[in-house]
């Protein structure tokens, strides 16, 4: 599992405003923890196969583009298992939360708060937390290698629900860590842990369409929430 495994982690919830539909799957829960987002792969491209719950339209739009900016190393990948959205918006707002992700891995990586990347994906609470999890990861001196999973992503306020913002959405997805380790800057020892209950995360991730020019989404709200046995396969 990730570096919480081997770096200490307080108990902190950033709370995303609003509810979602809940996450298919089984009845366990976990304690809301600062987890780490998933890492993707260096070619900043994903792997996509299972429609997203909760999405307007059943067949699948165009594929995830993953912002170049921010491709991590070759031993560090994550698998997007979903296929996106038809819904433009929807499709916008998904990509902009897999960027997030990707982002706050990048700054791990690179070992900096300071990552402009990490900046231009996420402000408010989800950067509070992005920035919190990239400074304890500094700290502990540790990068991420292995490989991370997020899939069956639930939309919920906001974009395709009724009565909801055209500006705004909720989306909920699960993720597995098990394959993903701390691994040391210096050395390059890789933590390897196994699997357990805590391996299973939940996210909530409020995204925000910004009023610029060329309008893209940001991520502005999170909740995680590890041990969330629903998320089990």
């Amino acid at each position: 599992m990730r570096a919480h495994s081997a770096v200490t982690v307080l108990a902190v919830t950033v709370v995303a405003a609003g509810a979602l539909v809940a996450c298919g799957g089984g009845s366990g829960s976990g304690d809301s923890a600062t987890i780490s987002p998933a890492a993707t792969g260096g070619t900043a491209a994903a792997t996509t196969t299972a429609a997203p719950t909760g999405a307007s339209g059943s067949q699948a739009g165009a594929p995830l583009k993953l912002d170049p900016a921010v491709a991590l190393p070759k031993d560090v990948k994550v698998v997007f298992d979903w296929s996106m959205p038809k819904d433009p918006a929807q499709n916008a707002a998904l990509t902009a939360a897999a960027d997030y992700l990707q982002s706050i891995d990048h700054a791990v990586v690179r070992q900096t708060t300071q990552d402009p990347p990490l900046h231009a994906h996420a402000a408010g609470d989800a950067l509070a937390y992005a920035r919190d999890f990239v400074q304890r990861n500094i700290d502990a001196k540790q990068t991420l290698s292995g490989t991370d999973r997020f899939f069956r992503p639930v939309f919920g306020n906001g974009i395709g629900a009724k009565g909801g913002s055209t500006n705004s959405v909720e989306i909920r997805l699960c993720n597995n860590q098990s394959k993903i380790y701390s691994k040391d800057v210096v050395g390059g020892k890789v933590h390897v842990t196994g699997e357990n209950d805590q391996s299973y995360v939940l996210f909530d991730i409020l995204l925000v369409r910004l009023p610029v020019a060329h309008p893209y989404w940001q991520a502005q709200g999170i909740t995680v929430k590890e041990g969330s046995l629903q998320c089990k396969d």
